[in-house]
């Protein structure tokens, strides 16, 4: 015998001394009496992983034939521990069940990492029923329904869409474009989750820190909505737009360094200036605003009409950067990377940086890169003015335009 025969036993007597520390813990806390404790949740993720030991000598049918003897005999024990315990404790006889099976699992070489991570989230489940269940009493019936409504269109649509382009032109990928429609719709519904929890001035702002770093675009379009429907958030949308577009630029930045680091030296002062540049009005703009009340009303966090309206502004940008780029032919990378920042930036720096040092010089593609962000800041003010309102259009151009004036004259500076 060596350790890699024992190895399995040790697993599951760690695992069930992780459920059974919590079970433990929750009879204390709760000052009840229980049918199992730790050691005994020790034993049953050891006897789990007996049985699949003895399966290998037996068959399969002898894991499944243990299986359910346990199963029957955990409902036996709690069903007659009601006239001692004067309370049925289902959620105890389901945890020893599930760890009788974890403890199995682990007795199967190729699964014993999933029987621990398993094991893992079993216990976090069971150690935050607190918040969960304050969690659930907080839920409405629309909250519940638009979670509903949100896996739908995330997990049910998106996967059944075709993955090809179905224009002539080959840039209408539906999949493409229904990503953007789930990413405007889950940023709203992250939105709406943070400022129940957090509040409205810090949920927002979080929002736009998280939404930046995938589409600062999407957030934009979200916030818009937002603004559309209740006017007293502006200033928090404000802010969160503002975070997520000046957020876009330490993104760019960590491509470029990834792929290129002579290119993203180019790139690292006109990148940080419009980063603080944007950071720094936002903050004295949303100050001097002031910020939304305690007592502000925010609807329902699911509103397709405007993550389907984004999806269309999307797919025509698409469109009009495709026939931009094929009536400037060869006019040169500078209108490529206007054109490419109509719809997004990240595969313009990729390229760039890809070019950069061989087919292109680090001057010519860092001007592109910053090309693209105006344009793309561009795309964003007329989002917040065309799918918001126009006070917030207002409010973004004050931070969007003098962002867009500090990348123009770092293009003249390089």
């Amino acid at each position: 015998m060596d350790f890699a025969d024992i190895y399995p036993f040790i697993v599951a007597l760690l695992i069930g001394a992780l459920i059974g520390t919590e079970r433990q813990r929750r009879m204390i806390e709760d000052k009840v009496r229980g049918v199992a404790g730790l050691r005994t949740f020790i034993l049953i993720a050891l006897l789990g992983c007996l049985c699949s030991a003895l399966a290998e000598h037996y068959g399969s049918g002898f894991a499944i034939a243990g299986m359910a003897a346990f199963t029957i005999l955990a409902a036996v024990g709690y069903a007659t521990s009601v006239s001692v315990l004067g309370r049925v404790d289902f959620t105890a006889a389901v945890a020893t069940v599930v760890t009788f099976a974890l403890g199995m699992l682990a007795g199967f070489p190729d699964n014993t990492l999933l029987a621990v991570a398993l094991s893992i989230i079993t216990t976090w489940v069971l150690a935050t029923r607190s918040i969960t269940h304050r969690y659930v009493e907080a839920l409405s019936e629309t909250d519940l329904l638009d979670t509903l409504k949100m896996g739908i269109i995330a997990l049910v649509i998106y996967p059944f869409l075709p993955e090809t382009t179905l224009d002539p032109w080959g840039v209408l990928n539906p999949r493409q474009v229904w990503l953007f429609v789930v990413m405007v719709s889950l940023i709203g519904y992250v939105g709406y989750i943070l400022i129940r929890i957090l509040g409205a001035e810090r949920g927002l702002g979080l929002t736009g820190v998280l939404g930046g770093l995938v589409s600062s675009t999407a957030v934009a379009s979200s916030m818009a909505a937002e603004v559309r429907e209740n006017r007293k958030i502006l200033p928090s949308a404000v802010f969160a737009t503002a975070i997520a577009s000046c957020t876009m630029f330490p993104r760019i930045l960590f491509i470029v360094l990834v792929v290129n680091r002579e290119l993203f030296m180019a790139l690292l002062l006109p990148m940080l200036l419009m980063t603080l540049a944007g950071f720094f009005l936002s903050y004295l703009l949303v100050r001097k605003s002031g910020s939304p009340g305690k007592d502000m009303n925010v609807k329902d966090p699911f509103r397709i009409i405007p993550a389907l309206e984004f999806g269309a502004f999307f797919a025509m940008v698409l469109v009009i950067s495709k026939l931009a780029s094929i009536y400037f032919g060869d006019a040169g990378v500078y209108a490529a990377g206007v054109v490419s920042g109509l719809a997004e930036t990240d595969a313009i720096a990729l390229t760039m940086a890809s070019l950069a040092g061989s087919t292109l010089t680090g001057n010519v593609a860092a001007n592109t890169i910053i090309l693209a962000t105006i344009t793309n800041t561009l795309v964003k003010l007329t989002i917040t003015y065309v799918m918001g309102t126009r006070e917030f259009g207002l409010q973004m151009a004050k931070i969007f335009l003098p962002t867009i004036l500090v990348g123009l004259a770092t293009l003249i500076l390089i």
